[in-house]
């Protein structure tokens, strides 16, 4: 807490908290957001604006504008609610203004003053417009943690040379936004397209004017007056994209021209006859403020949604195109036309003499695809399938989407947990291909998902050039494909590509594998494969063992040993088998029939796991949340308890969750499943009787037997999550110990 904020904050609340539009602010001693809008808000109550929004807008802007130039005030005049409001602002911006006392004095004087240098602008010390857009933003002029030095540097010359048009914009050292922004807004400043302040830097673009009116050409030893100011720009977002030139004053001397020479080697410029190395023309200039660059400028390669017909896939071959990317699975438009490469397709695509790269996008353009955490398990299954099918030979990297403007902690929080999952499957047994990963997304997703490790190269979403993830972010130092452009491809018929800038990093394949067509019934039984495996996946991801299924390559009919656990007096074993049949409950077996209605379980299933669920809690883990979990993904089945083997060193256990029908009952083929486990707990101290086994033989039989498995599917997954297994069967053989199931 911060007691000249939380002055700051009473003194907001005590001035207008009698006015209509006032939020009372908490008086909490935080500076943020919340506060510093509160204080825009007083200055527009204060200052009769139009419209009292609490955040700085052009109606503000021209108020302060219209305000008279606040200076040195002596001791003895009267106070100036105004100066109040700065001195609230400089507490809350971190500078110290003496007191919220209305008079402008030393203390004040020197404030306003280090938050002009740090500001980048004329340090006068008085109140201006600028001063007051800065201090009521929600900018910050001290670096930030993870902020970078360069990168404050650019912005406070950008508020010294361009704040006039640009506005007073941060001086944090991060790359922001608004900083990307203000590169564009500064070169039509300097181009004298734009003469007046912009209200709102979102909507600039770098149109036809700014285009129109840029220099001929910025290169080594062009260094004249009008030069520095665009020079600069050039060096500035150089840095941006990974190129440093060492310099930012305007010099374009050596090391300007060899970085601005690796900038258009690394961007696939040089080899199109765009550019002149070393050189920065309008097309240059324009790939390094803009994600999507030259929009008119040739590529090699593109991708489109159409299934080609064999004029157009020759077309595309005779208009200079080598790399043509093609979806595996899924359809487009509310007619659901599919989008998928055909066999017909794939033939000609080879006599035309195109290569390929594979895309996989059945969702991916919205937040809430890559929040079930086993969508990764999912589309790893059918993307490789589907590639198989096709004849998608051994090593191709397949492209996985991530197509919306994905933010930074929703690319940490979900899409990366996604891609984790997409990779322990490619790096399984059960990626017979050796098919590669990539990802389709926004320039900072890729960066994100590549710096994590988790894939070999990046197809960049560039078109969108207002995206988060695009605006003043390099292209990932992997990036094989870039999309930049849509346009109608000149065919018979006419259809929509996309142009592709290609690095060569992925060379994509040009020759199918020769693949026999599936017969109906192979068809058939795909279908309930997958529903098969979605189920695996679904279950497993509830007892927490989803990243070890993934990773073995788990196949149905084979057995897992899921834990294998040694305390100093036993051993617990747990094996899992999931085969296509379900398990015919035995007399003795405990069965709990699983009922839901409307999506949840019915009021006497609840019970009954509830019931079985009381006496299986172990080191603190309730296994209730979890089998109910697992109920509702089976939905219609039953949980079968069934005692193998009852010694007094041994005894064995299993719990099968069965599922009669994973599709619907008039499917033509059977699509059941059965998920076991067994489970074997032996006594390593053969000079004492551990089970208790005439006691065992009744309890094994009755709801114990039940609520005891239930712990161990529930401890084992525990303990597999946090690495705490030989604690966790210490603490289970305690428990039921004490119940007189095992000998002292």
């Amino acid at each position: 807490m911060d007691s000249n904020v939380l002055a700051a904050q009473r003194y907001l609340n005590a001035m207008f908290g009698g006015h209509p539009d006032w939020e009372p602010l908490d008086e909490n001693g935080n500076t943020g957001t919340v506060t510093m809008e509160g204080i825009t808000r007083a200055f527009q109550i204060h200052n009769n604006v139009s419209a009292v929004t609490g955040t700085v807008g052009p109606a503000t802007i021209a108020k302060m504008k219209q305000l008279p130039i606040i200076t040195k005030m002596d001791p003895d005049d009267s106070s100036d609610i105004n100066v109040c409001l700065i001195q609230c602002a400089l507490f809350c911006k971190g500078y110290h203004a003496g007191g919220i006392t209305g008079i402008f004095y030393n203390a004040g004087v020197v404030a306003v003053k280090e938050m002009q240098a740090e500001a980048g602008i004329p340090v006068t010390g008085t109140i201006n417009w600028k001063v007051w857009a800065g201090l009521l933003s929600l900018y910050w002029f001290k670096i930030v943690d993870g902020g970078r030095e360069t990168v404050q540097l650019i912005q406070r010359q950008l508020n010294t040379d361009w704040s006039d048009i640009i506005g007073v914009g941060p001086c944090d050292g991060v790359m922001s936004r608004h900083t990307a922004l203000s590169l564009i807004g500064a070169l039509q400043a300097a181009e004298g397209v734009t003469t007046e302040l912009i209200p709102d830097l979102s909507e600039v673009n770098f149109g036809d004017r700014t285009t129109e009116e840029f220099p001929t050409v910025l290169k080594i030893n062009k260094n004249g007056q009008d030069d520095i100011p665009f020079n600069k720009l050039v060096q500035y977002a150089l840095y941006f994209n990974g190129f440093d030139p060492w310099r930012y004053d305007g010099n374009f001397d050596y090391n300007t021209q060899q970085q601005v020479t690796a900038f258009q080697d690394f961007y696939a410029l040089t080899d199109i006859g765009l550019v002149t190395p070393g050189e920065v023309n309008v097309a240059t200039m324009k790939s390094l403020l803009v994600s999507k660059g030259e929009v008119s400028r040739g590529a090699k390669a593109c991708d489109c949604a159409t299934v080609l017909n064999r004029q157009q896939a020759f077309d595309l071959k005779h208009a200079g195109f080598t790399h043509i990317g093609r979806y595996l699975t899924g359809s487009v438009g509310s007619n659901y036309i599919p989008k998928f490469i055909t066999k017909d397709e794939a033939r000609y695509i080879k006599e035309a003499g195109l290569s390929v790269f594979p895309i996989y996008q059945d969702g991916g353009w919205y937040l809430n695809y890559f929040k079930d955490i086993c969508q990764g398990a999912y589309d790893a299954e059918k993307a490789t399938k589907a590639a198989i099918d096709i004849g998608i030979p051994a090593g191709t990297v397949i492209y996985f989407a991530v197509d919306f403007d994905c933010l930074g902690y929703e690319t940490e929080t979900y899409v990366i947990p996604y891609f984790q999952k997409l990779k322990l499957f490619f790096d399984s047994p059960r990626n017979t291909m050796n098919y590669k990963l990539g990802i389709y997304a926004p320039r900072y997703v890729c960066t994100l998902v590549t710096d994590a490790g988790l894939v070999n190269s990046s197809f960049v979403a560039d078109m969108s050039t207002g995206f988060s993830g695009n605006l003043g972010y390099p292209l990932p130092s992997n990036w094989a494909f870039d999309q930049f452009h849509e346009v109608d491809f000149p065919s018979v018929p006419t259809f929509p590509i996309d142009k592709v800038a290609y690095s060569s990093r992925d060379i994509g394949f040009s020759t199918f594998d020769t693949v026999a067509d599936k017969t109906e019934q192979e068809q058939l039984q795909e279908q309930v494969d997958n529903a098969r495996y979605q189920f695996v996946y679904r279950v497993c991801q509830e007892l927490n063992l989803l990243d070890r299924m993934l990773s073995i390559g788990f196949t149905l009919g084979s057995e897992l040993l899921v834990a294998l656990v040694q305390t100093e007096n036993a051993i617990l074993s747990v094996k899992l088998t999931v085969n296509g049949s379900v398990v015919t409950p035995e007399e003795n077996d405990h069965v709990v029939n699983i009922r839901t209605s409307e999506g949840a379980l019915t009021a006497g299933c609840s019970s009954e796991l509830d019931e079985l669920s009381s006496v299986a809690v172990v080191a603190g883990f309730d296994t209730n949340k979890m089998i109910k979990n697992i109920a509702l993904s089976i939905s219609t089945g039953y949980i079968t308890f069934s005692v193998t083997e009852i010694h007094v060193l041994r005894t064995a256990f299993s719990i099968t969750f069965n599922v009669p029908n994973l599709l619907p009952e008039d499917f033509p083929l059977a699509s059941s499943i059965s998920f076991r486990f067994d489970f074997s707990i032996t006594a390593t101290d053969t000079n004492k009787i551990f089970f208790e086994a005439e006691y065992a033989e009744d309890y094994l039989k009755d709801l114990f037997l039940a609520g005891f498995v239930l712990a161990c599917v529930g401890a084992i997954a525990y303990g597999a999550s946090l690495g705490i297994g030989v604690p966790i069967l210490e603490s289970m053989l305690s428990t039921y110990s004490s119940l007189g199931f095992l000998a002292p």
